[in-house]
């Protein structure tokens, strides 16, 4: 989790607005914590992020089961716009 939170920390300096840094702070926390609530804050900042060029997201996003139903819970992705 520790290279994790200093990848997240990296990325905050690197933000291009201050909804990115209140999400990756929110990331931040969770990450240290394992403060569910703290994930649900993160989306919510995500949600008001409208138009980024570079777009993150980690978490319980969408569930998918493989068939045992037992596992790919959580997913990361990025997405870059090619202007």
């Amino acid at each position: 989790m520790r290279r994790i939170i200093e990848g997240l920390q990296r990325a905050h300096e690197n933000a291009s607005n201050i909804t990115q840094r209140r999400m990756l702070d929110a990331y931040i926390e969770h990450f240290r914590t394992g403060d569910i609530e703290l994930h649900k804050e993160s989306q919510r900042h995500w949600v008001q992020d409208k138009g980024p060029i570079v777009e993150t997201n980690l978490g319980f996003i969408e569930t998918y089961l493989d068939p045992k139903q037992v596992r790919a819970y959580y997913e990361g992705m990025v997405a870059v716009v090619d202007k």
